[in-house]
């Protein structure tokens, strides 16, 4: 047995990336924490470690004002907050990612 396999389709990922995008566009990007949450759901969903699936527990509203934040700094600093940002960003995937069972 492989100890990661992932089972999404190319298909159920389009949709998923066009509509995610498309609502993230019309509200100047706001919805980019909603839309993570859900890229990052249906990727967990899909996945499988040693058998085990993964389930994704984070939320835009979860996410929402510590990437406002990650966003601020960035800005501000003329990018130089971004590495810091990336490292929180990917902290807060982390620790919403667990095993379903």
């Amino acid at each position: 047995m492989k100890e990661f396999k992932f089972e999404g389709s190319g298909f159920g990922y389009a949709w998923l990336l066009i509509w995610t995008t498309v609502v993230s566009a019309i509200t100047f990007g706001l919805y980019f924490p909603w839309a993570y949450s859900a890229q990052q759901r249906w990727i967990c969903r899909n996945t499988y470690v040693e058998g085990r699936p993964l389930k994704f527990t984070g939320t835009g509203m979860g996410f929402f004002f510590q990437w406002l934040f990650i966003m601020v700094l960035t800005s501000i600093t003329f990018g130089l907050y971004a590495p810091w940002g990336y490292c929180q960003f990917k902290r807060w995937e982390t620790e919403n990612t667990h095993f379903a069972d």
